[in-house]
């Protein structure tokens, strides 16, 4: 970005600038399998993480920015009970369902 030099694909591919490339024949696929993955996640998650990717482009500092990415995790964590699902899904060999409320979450055993 400082020197404003063009890379290829293979080269941004190389250096980590893009999760993969892809054959412009099958750019359409890709997109639409993107998408799927993106739609199978937590709305919230997806919403807050947009928020984080645009906040630390005005972030100072890696600190203001892990700073908003730890609200923005509470925020999700406190408020959905989308970690339990993710927890029982994972035990349960399926993929979660995010309701994106906290009807997913569940009440702290009581001590024996």
């Amino acid at each position: 970005m400082l020197t404003g030099r063009d890379v290829d694909a293979a080269e941004a591919d190389r250096i980590g600038m893009v999760s993969r490339v892809v054959a412009p024949e099958g750019l359409l696929d890709a997109c639409y399998e993107t998408a799927e993955r993106i739609v199978g996640l937590s709305r919230v998650g997806v919403e807050v993480a947009k928020r984080v990717l645009w906040a630390g482009l005005d972030s100072s500092s890696l600190e203001a920015h892990m700073r908003h990415e730890g609200i923005s995790q509470l925020y999700v964590r406190n408020l959905t009970g989308n970690f339990e699902e993710m927890i029982r899904a994972r035990k349960e060999g399926r993929p979660p369902v995010y309701l994106d409320d906290a009807s997913q979450k569940t009440a702290p055993k009581p001590p024996s």
